[in-house]
């Protein structure tokens, strides 16, 4: 769950007090932030589809016990990226909505996003909860941070199809506006996503490996892995100059995923032992084996 920032300590003297979760353990795989993919945004949840229009919505609640009446959310988009920030991030539309205390509210962006082709649906999501009797910092720091601010949320999951051939997914580093970066980049595998996000991305019915079935390899090279070739190394080690950027390739080859299995990839970024940011890919067989 998300920390709580000090002001909250003061107890009933803070009665609005807005959540959108985070996920646990992973905290940047938020189950409170979804995509309703085609052009009707109360059709069923799904994975996005690159090139073709999508709904957003989030999961707003209130732990506090007086109701909020016109709290703003926020929806953004970033390219595939570890540590997502207001500067690397695009402003889907904004929503408004009543959370009553001790209640919650699914809330709809009403602005249709479009999943970009250039990164085959892969994309990171953000929802920001915002009312004035309980406010973030001003200004807001570049960092959205969610582990710190309760209000904040991400969603940076993504399904892939694996197959011997690997599948490559380039994502972004930032270094931030007013500090050098000295980052890990590193792979990790398994894991379980909890029975909502499955049904969520079409995926109810499939079940974690029970083994490590796949590789994955991280590269600062764009390039192509074949069948045979060196995956990438499991670990980078980077330095980020402020105010830019760096890149690193994440290659996932398949070796026998089984049929109505799973296999979670994670790739964390941390800054010593704080984990500044993820991304998690849901590998799986077989496309057919989707709901949606």
């Amino acid at each position: 769950m998300s920390l709580l920032v000090g002001r909250d300590l003061e107890g009933a003297g803070m009665s609005v007090q807005l959540v959108i979760r985070d996920g646990n353990p992973y905290w940047y795989l938020s189950p409170d932030i979804w995509v309703v993919p085609g052009a009707d945004p109360n059709s069923s949840p799904g994975a996005p589809i690159a090139g073709k229009p999508a709904y957003l919505w989030a999961h707003v609640a209130n732990s506090g016990n007086t109701d909020a009446a016109g709290v703003r959310i926020d929806f953004y988009w970033a390219n595939p990226a570890l540590q997502v920030t207001r500067s690397n991030a695009t402003l889907v539309g904004v929503a408004y909505a009543d959370v009553p205390g001790g209640g919650g509210q699914d809330v709809l962006c009403l602005v249709p996003w479009m999943p970009a082709i250039v990164n085959g649906g892969h994309e990171c999501l953000v929802a920001v909860a915002i009312h004035p009797n309980d406010p973030l910092p001003s200004p807001v720091p570049d960092p959205f941070d969610p582990p710190t601010y309760r209000q904040v949320a991400q969603k940076n999951l993504s399904v892939l199809v694996a197959t011997t051939q690997a599948a490559t997914l380039m994502l972004t580093v930032s270094g931030l506006s007013r500090r050098e970066e000295a980052v890990s980049i590193a792979t990790e595998l398994g894991g379980e996503l909890d029975a909502q996000t499955l049904a969520r991305l079409g995926l109810p019915k499939l079940r974690p490996a029970r083994a490590a079935t796949i590789e994955v390899g991280l590269d600062q090279v764009q390039r192509c892995v074949g069948e045979h070739d060196p995956i990438g190394k499991p670990k980078l080690e980077l330095r980020v100059p402020h105010g830019s950027a760096a890149a690193v390739q994440v290659a996932v080859r398949a070796k026998n995923l089984a049929e109505g299995e799973y296999q979670l990839v994670r790739v964390v970024e941390r800054q010593g032992d704080t984990v500044l940011g993820g991304l998690a890919l849901v590998v799986i067989s077989d496309r057919k084996e989707r709901t949606s």
